[in-house]
């Protein structure tokens, strides 16, 4: 009852303000403006009792502005580890983004209920601002059924295609992956488990 109450006090006084300030400006080309922020008052005031009734906090920090308490921070590195140790922080987070977009692009596969992925990168390649270069993808598909696998045509006098062995699963699979990811296809390995 006590944060209605508040709510409408601090609308009233937010209204009879913007009521106030309208009056006394000589032209009509500021109104708009003061309505405006005015209005983003307004929101406010609605805002606070709803994110204190939800229990979130109104203003969201943004990472990168957060303020870190030395013990946060890793002992003093010795001279190029901490070049290393922020390189490696950002290949792995970048490594488990591209985990998680290529299982789901193996997942969205009919006949695909799980996937395994693992990703690697080429040594001593990329930075803190640029992305390292893949050195391989392997992904290992688990079936949601049982299916026999196709028959493939024998030719005689050609060497078989490098996906004659692997199940259309398999190949759609690789296709996909490297068409959206933009991953040369020799770079990824899919097979079933």
């Amino acid at each position: 009852m006590e944060t209605l109450q508040t709510l409408v006090r601090n609308l009233v006084v937010i209204l009879l303000l913007a009521t106030f300030l309208e009056m006394l400006l000589p032209n009509q080309s500021m109104r708009g403006f003061v309505q405006m922020v005015m209005g983003l008052f307004v929101i406010s005031a609605v805002l606070s009792p709803i994110t204190t009734f939800l229990h979130t906090p109104l203003e969201m920090g943004i990472p990168a502005w957060s303020v870190t308490n030395p013990q946060d921070l890793p002992a003093i590195a010795t001279e190029g580890q901490g070049q290393k140790l922020a390189r490696d922080a950002v290949q792995d987070q970048y490594r488990q983004i591209l985990i998680n977009q290529i299982k789901a692009l193996a997942l969205s596969i009919d006949g695909v209920k799980g996937a395994e992925v693992n990703v690697e990168f080429e040594e001593g390649a990329g930075g803190l601002t640029d992305q390292p270069k893949i050195a391989s993808v392997q992904v290992t598909l688990t079936a949601s059924e049982v299916d026999l696998p196709t028959i493939q045509p024998i030719i005689i006098g050609q060497s078989p295609p490098p996906t004659q062995n692997q199940s259309p699963k398999t190949i759609k699979a690789r296709e996909r992956i490297a068409e959206i990811m933009n991953i040369p296809k020799d770079k990824i390995i899919v097979e079933e488990g």
